[in-house]
């Protein structure tokens, strides 16, 4: 009678020290989980400052009213000689001086004095998308977990592997960005996916300190999470063409589809990648074809001329 007893009393104490071991367990996870809330929040907070500073001492200050982009002029500009030295082959583009393009005056130098790796700015009209683009020589990812300073970052920067050249010569070259909650870096890539935004931002700027690049957007839509570069036989002229192709055969809900736009495997296209959210097998790409490219300070000239560009000034966020 006595062992039974015993026996009940060491039965409830185990229990006990399972209840309160379950309830160590679950404090600690909440303690882990309020600590990474926390990091992550000053980690959202730190990002959207720094990336504010670097507009506003290196790429000029917010306008207070938006620049008016517009599309090229319906009657296609005659195509000039690409500025030398001739970057795509032999190929002609229409002169920057046709076109209205936000003009920018971005301090490369400022902005390679804090990290060499920047190469590139990327501006994307009516979104919070306005940052230096970064690549790291031999660490394709780095830049997914540290900000411009090098710090370890949750938003981390917008940048290219290293699989891309930087000199954007490349058929396809691929710009990353995460997806942050706070609408900063790639958040409002996500805007495309409205079919009146895509079909009323038609074109995104690349600056670099000799060239100013235009591109031209043909494709926003979600796909698998698959390495573009790594995935596909992408400098096969053949390969490249039958992705493009497939590309453009999409259709559904979501894909939106310039399909008026003529693309092919001829064109230098840039896609612009970002998660999507509770989906981690999938990205939200959008896709554009090298419009328009020529010298970063023909744009100063047309200012100087007197002709009004309707986007001097031209600053950050729309």
């Amino acid at each position: 009678m006595a062992k039974g007893m015993q026996g009940e009393e060491n039965s409830h104490r185990h229990k006990g020290n399972g209840r309160r071991a379950v309830h160590i367990i679950c404090i600690v996870g909440l303690i882990c989980c309020l600590a990474w809330l926390i990091r992550y929040a000053a980690d959202l907070k730190k990002g959207r400052e720094l990336a504010e500073n670097l507009r506003q001492e290196y790429a000029g200050q917010t306008p207070a009213a938006a620049p008016q982009v517009t599309s090229p002029p319906e009657e296609t500009p005659k195509p000039t000689e690409t500025p030398e030295p001739n970057l795509f082959d032999g190929r002609e583009y229409p002169d920057l001086e046709d076109l209205e393009i936000p003009q920018r005056e971005i301090d490369f130098a400022g902005l390679q004095e804090v990290n060499p790796d920047v190469y590139a700015w990327l501006y994307v009209p009516d979104t919070n998308i306005d940052y230096p683009v970064l690549q790291r020589e031999g660490e394709a990812d780095y830049y997914l977990t540290h900000d411009m300073e090098g710090n370890s970052s949750t938003a981390g920067c917008i940048f290219t592997q290293y699989y891309n050249s930087r000199d954007w010569t490349d058929n396809h070259t691929v710009i990353y960005g995460h997806n942050m909650r706070n609408q900063s870096m790639f958040a409002t890539l996500h805007n495309f996916e409205d079919s009146r935004f895509f079909d009323e931002h038609s074109y995104f700027y690349i600056y670099t300190p000799e060239y100013t690049f235009v591109y031209q957007v043909f494709a926003a839509y979600r796909a698998s999470n698959a390495h573009l570069l790594l995935g596909y036989h992408m400098e096969d002229h053949d390969c490249f063409q039958q992705y493009l192709d497939d590309v453009l055969a999409q259709d559904g809900i979501g894909v939106n589809i310039d399909r008026e736009l003529a693309v092919d495997a001829d064109d230098h296209i840039v896609t612009l990648s970002t998660c999507v959210k509770g989906q981690a097998q999938n990205r939200y790409l959008v896709q554009a074809k090298l419009a328009a490219v020529g010298k970063t300070d023909q744009l100063g000239e047309t200012e100087d001329e007197g002709e009004d560009a309707g986007t001097a000034g031209a600053g950050t966020d729309r």
